[in-house]
This record gives structure tokens, sequence and C-alpha cells, in this order.
């Protein structure tokens, strides 16, 4: 595995991808009536994963899906700043003066990110962002925060037959507790899920890599995964075991594994076992029954991974996780409202020296 970017944005010069190191600062503007209110209790920080499902801004750059074409009259200027408002509204009404850190995968450059914060977001305290994606694609991946980033890495899979999307390592500050948290949109499975697979793999290698790197530097490091992973908690079950998956139940987990490793158990993620065992809250009975829906089911392809440091006090601790489902974020039948995304958002709590 290779880093793919020392940097971490990259802006379009003359038709040249330029790859920089760059945290954009925006001071709050006029026009937007909502306003950020300070949490009560300052050792809470909460954090929002979100497919927005094709972000694209209103200008032509010819990597858009063909969709999104501006010049053939497919999208406007006003269908995007409906985007941005419903993406707005998602962000506001899914946590209290909205989360911490927002994950976004499917979007199409940092521009959008800078029209979301400036058009919507204004008062809400959000002033670092970033996106990234490799050149000559339609979309990537981001965030924006009002946390303060420690340090930003992007990380390309190699890939393994089909493109793959890139790894974004940003390491943020929760009131003194740094956190290192891993944006992640893996390969899909348009080509069938055994066939595309080994890309999924590799980069759930990629990361269980970072990991162990961190690790090494400091055993305590408290790490967060989000992202559409493409891969249901439960893969590795669905396909019979048949070949490895990106995602591997710890059962079933063995001293070659390489991937990420998931538990069903939080007391069975804790720094005196495997330190690279993952806690997913998709298997707790309050949880819903996914977040994308694929041919008449539920699936669980969007994920939160825990590290083992996060379940146990003193430092951060996971309290709360839930699938956002704000009514509107639901059609008729009962399956997410493509007006919005064919996703549903993540969100999690973490608290500092909750027992």
């Amino acid at each position: 595995m290779r880093d793919y970017l020392n940097g971490l944005c990259g802006m379009r010069l003359g038709g040249t991808l330029v790859i920089f190191f760059i945290l954009t600062l925006f001071p709050s503007c006029g026009g937007c009536s909502f306003h950020w209110e300070e949490q009560d209790d300052a050792d809470t920080f909460t954090f929002l994963s979100y497919n927005v499902h094709n972000l694209f801004d209103d200008q032509d750059e010819g990597t858009e899906y063909p969709e999104y074409c501006v010049a053939k009259g497919n999208w406007n200027r006003a269908q995007y700043l409906k985007k941005l408002e419903n993406l707005s509204k998602v962000i506001r009404e899914s946590s209290p003066g909205g989360a911490d850190f927002l994950a976004f995968y499917e979007v199409e450059h940092q521009g959008v990110l800078k029209d979301l914060i400036e058009l919507c977001l204004s008062r809400m305290g959000y002033r670092e962002y970033t996106a990234v994606k490799p050149p000559n694609a339609p979309m990537g991946l981001g965030f924006i925060t009002r946390l303060p980033v420690l340090s930003c890495k992007t990380h390309q899979p190699l890939s393994q037959g089909f493109p793959q999307r890139p790894v974004l390592e940003v390491d943020v500050d929760c009131g003194g507790h740094p956190l290192s948290v891993f944006l992640c949109h893996f390969k899909s499975k348009t080509e069938g899920a055994e066939a595309t697979e080994r890309n999924r793999v590799v980069s759930a290698e990629l990361i269980r890599n970072r990991m162990g790197i961190l690790l090494s530097e400091n055993p305590l490091r408290e790490i967060l995964i989000m992202g559409d992973l493409n891969e249901n908690i439960d893969e590795y079950d669905r396909v019979e075991g048949r070949y490895p998956t990106a995602l591997i139940p710890m059962e079933a987990a063995t001293p070659a594994t390489k991937t990420l490793v998931v538990s069903r158990d939080p007391s069975s993620s804790s720094p005196e076992g495997d330190p690279y065992v993952l806690y997913s809250p998709w298997f707790a009975e309050s949880t819903g029954k996914g977040s994308y829906w694929y041919r008449g089911n539920w699936e669980s392809i969007d994920h939160v991974l825990l590290s083992a440091h996060l379940l146990i006090p003193p430092h951060l601790k996971f309290s709360r996780f839930r699938v956002v489902n704000l009514s509107y974020l639901l059609n008729s039948n009962g399956q997410p409202n493509p007006t919005y995304s064919d996703h549903l958002p993540l969100w999690v709590e973490l608290k500092v020296g909750q027992d």
C-alpha cells in the first residue's frame, strides 16, 4: 500500500489536477437564519457519516455523470441549490446544532463543501473542510468540521482490476483528546460481489496497516472508521465464507487475517485482547435494519467501526449510535427518499470520561 497524496486537496488548474495540503478557513457570513448553539456538555462529540448521492455543482467539468450535465439541460443551479438545502436540513435536524464532524461520500470536489458552508451552514461553527478524488473521477469524499484538525493524510489503495477510491485519514482534537478518523468509500458491487471483493479487501488492508502504524506509535490510540464500505456487516456469513471479505467476524479471524476484524460484542473489543478488533454497533438490538435499500432488502453497507480504546474510559468513549431515519428521508414505502439520497446517514456520539 502506498500513500497516494502527501497533501489533502485537489483543484483543477488548466485541466491538470494539482494536489496540495490545505485546510481552508472561512468566517461566518450572513444570509442564514440558523445558528449553532454550544452544547451544554462540552465533553460530548458527535459525528455524521453520509453518502449524499451525487453532489455535483452547477458547472460542467467533463467528468460528471451524463444526468448531471448542465450543457445538455440535465442539471442546473436551482437543482444544485436545492440539493445543498436538503443536505443542510439533514445536518441541522439529525443532531442539535449539527454534528461536530460531517463525513460525506459522493461529493464532486471541495467547492461543493465550501458552498454548503457559506450558503447554508454559515453560522454553525464549521470552519475546516476538504474533499479529494482521483484524477478524472466523477466523485470523491470529504468532510467539514468544527473540531480542530491536527493532521490529514490521503491514501490510495492499489487497483485490483477496478478503479479504487482514496481513503482519508484525519486526526482531530476532541477537547484535548486526539482521535484518528478514517473516511472510506470502498468499491461497489456493480460488476458482481465476488468479482469486486478483492478491491474492498485491499482497501481494508490499507486501513489495517495504518492502524498498525498508529498503534505502534501510541498503543492507546483511539480510532474511528466511517464510510460506505459497500459491504454488509455480516458479508462473510452471507457468502458462507467462500472467499475472504473486507469485514471478517472476530469468530472467523485467524492470525493470517489482514483485513478489518469486527465484533458484535463491545466487551470482546478490549485493549487486553486483539487491538485490531473493531466494534460495530450494527449488531445492537436498538439499531435500525439498515441504511441502504437494495432489491427489496435493507443492507448495512454504511459503517461506523470503533477501536478498543473507544469502548473504555477515561478518555473518549463510545456513547450512542443510530441510523438517521427522519421521516422525510423515507418515501411512502419506508425506503430511502432519493430526493435526499439513496442512503440514510449514520450518527455516532463519543463522550469523555464516561464509566
